[in-house]
């Protein structure tokens, strides 16, 4: 374990070392998910619109192409791919059948619920190695950190 051998008072150190620290962290994390998804054939963008589906329920297949990015043929030709594949299935809205909404399948949801599950496995395995006095340490300071974050976007929201 890195142990903190100097004190540093100034926060744009502190916020430096702190993402220097984490950088490694974050850099294998995200290289991990990605060979995950790589293996089970899932692109970032097909994860970008399941994630999309699993947060915000069935969505308009125009609402679909604004959020990716991209116009409604790519969008489309995406869904398609991922309908093939069983992740996600094309329904007319009950109100207004002339709308397309698109939403998650189960099988769709049981690979996000797979992917965030072996995320949460790599974090408690790494946490495995810590004591208790150290988890609590380390818990407790993501914490003040999150509340920290909160309070600065608040603050940029009243602006």
């Amino acid at each position: 374990m890195v142990r903190v051998t100097r004190i540093i008072r100034d926060t744009q150190s502190v916020a430096a070392e702190l993402l220097d620290q984490l950088g490694p962290i974050v850099s294998g994390e995200r290289a991990a998910f990605a060979r995950r998804c790589h293996s089970r054939s899932i692109s970032m963008t097909h994860l970008l619109l399941m994630t999309l589906l699993d947060a915000h329920g069935a969505l308009p297949m125009s609402r679909v192409a604004e959020l990716l990015g991209c116009g409604l043929p790519t969008a489309t030709g995406l869904v398609q791919r991922m309908e093939e594949r069983g992740l996600v299935e094309r329904v007319h809205d009950t109100d207004d059948r002339r709308v397309v909404l698109l939403r998650l399948t189960d099988d769709g949801a049981a690979e996000i619920r797979d992917l965030n599950q072996a995320r949460r496995q790599r974090m408690a395995d790494a946490l495995s190695h810590l004591s208790d006095a150290e988890r609590e340490q380390l818990l407790t300071s993501i914490l003040a950190l999150r509340a920290a974050f909160e309070r600065v976007s608040a603050e940029g929201a009243s602006r």
